[in-house]
């Protein structure tokens, strides 16, 4: 009896998750409709962790579900970003450079870019007197994706769908390798955050975390070179995966492999560099963005409360973040812990925290099985409650009230793992 009412809740929940996520692709494609089904399907799948991945799950079931949330990822190929306006520099950026000019040399509205102005670009591009910041791996994909589907993401999202795929096949044989249940594969593959952040508004992070994570499963079967190229290309997409590798150094025993877990990756990340390095960079643009944007940072925000001066407190973030990360290094725990969380710290750490930034550590969560990552990912959606009043009004003001409705609970969720692991 106790089974069947199990069953009963692993449907119902597994059927309102489907239906929160496909649901949007009949709906109006508007940013309240969108933040609506966000934080909706968010609340499901919090409900769909907790309460059904403590029990067992059907091996069909399982790849069904999964089957059926790549499915919805499909269903929004077509869909136009929604919740950011991102993908137009990506297209843009791709544009230019397959006209044979360096991304990083021009603003988008630089004079000398005027034959490549169309109806859509640049005018839709976000901050077009600022240069680009992206990466060359991510320039790379802007490129190939503009080649495939010209001003309009369907190609950035179907290239998309193969980095998906290399997450999950990464992710299938690392559960094995910890010899954990494949259940939790459904922690990454049904998550709303995946889907609205990166096929239906089409972020690039989405490649850089395919490729950590498929280095994390090469270091771990001891294919330690695929590990460090793979890792090398992650960071020239975004240098997140830096963190690594101290990690990776730590790890290998003999002077030799310590000396090549740091100098493969760094090599192959500057060789992706060589196009553009005699030309132009994005180094200034990065400067630019780091010291100067915020948003939803919960050690930022709280120093703010007795600390006035921007930078300040950017220095207070960042000399805590090594502080912890240096204790991450020398502890005795796992590796894979330690590289979780370092992840999951330096968003916590992080002035900007946009919602998709948390993919670096969610592609963790089938392996770590973190309550306090599942909610971190789940209630983050509370955050475009911001965007809709900026896209609407105009004004962009960070509520109080949802800081601390995110960030509260998480703290304490996460101090309460510490204590519980400790025991």
């Amino acid at each position: 009896m106790f089974k069947n009412k199990i069953n009963f809740l692993q449907i119902i929940l597994s059927l309102f998750l489907i239906c929160t996520q496909a649901a949007f692709f009949f709906a109006e494609k508007d940013i309240t409709t969108y933040t609506i089904s966000f934080i909706l399907s968010s609340a499901v799948y919090l409900l769909f962790t907790i309460s059904t991945l403590k029990f067992e799950f059907d091996n069909k079931k399982l790849w069904l579900l999964i089957f059926i949330f790549f499915l919805i990822k499909i269903l929004f190929i077509t869909t136009e970003p929604i919740g950011s306006d991102d993908y137009y520099r990506y297209i843009w950026d791709g544009k230019v450079q397959l006209n044979g000019i360096n991304p990083y040399l021009y603003k988008p509205n630089a004079e000398e870019l005027n034959s490549l102005h169309s109806d859509l670009l640049p005018d839709k591009v976000s901050f077009p007197n600022i240069k680009t910041i992206y990466f060359p791996v991510a320039q790379w994909i802007f490129v190939l994706a503009y080649k495939v589907s010209g001003e309009n993401a369907i190609g950035l999202k179907l290239i998309y769908l193969l980095f998906e795929l290399i997450t999950l096949f990464a992710l299938y044989f690392l559960l094995k390798r910890f010899v954990i249940d494949r259940k939790y594969l459904l922690l990454y593959a049904t998550l709303p955050l995946i889907t609205f952040q990166f096929f239906i508004d089409a972020h690039i992070d989405i490649v850089g975390t395919a490729l950590m994570i498929a280095s994390i499963a090469f270091y771990f079967y001891d294919k330690k070179l695929f590990s460090y190229i793979l890792l090398g290309l992650s960071l020239s997409v975004k240098p997140t995966g830096l963190l690594l590798l101290p990690f990776y150094f730590q790890n290998v025993i003999a002077l030799k492999e310590k000396v090549k877990s740091v100098i493969i990756p760094i090599i192959v990340f500057v060789i992706t560099f060589l196009p553009y390095l005699f030309t132009a960079t994005p180094l200034d643009t990065l400067v630019n963005y780091s010291v100067n944007w915020t948003f939803n940072g919960m050690i930022y925000n709280t120093l703010r409360l007795i600390i006035s001066n921007n930078y300040t407190i950017r220095f207070i973030c960042g000399i805590l973040f090594i502080l912890v990360f240096v204790y991450l290094y020398f502890i005795k725990i796992e590796l894979i812990k330690k590289i979780y969380l370092s992840l999951f710290l330096l968003m916590i750490f992080s002035p900007v925290v946009h919602p998709w930034y948390l993919i670096w550590f969610a592609v963790l969560l089938p392996v770590m099985k973190s309550y306090s990552g599942i909610y971190f990912v789940s209630i983050i959606s509370l955050t475009f409650l911001t965007v809709i009043k900026f896209q609407t009004t105009g004004v962009w003001n960070e509520s109080t009230v949802i800081l601390l409705i995110e960030y509260i609970p998480l703290a304490a969720i996460f101090f309460y793992e510490l204590l519980k692991q400790e025991n």
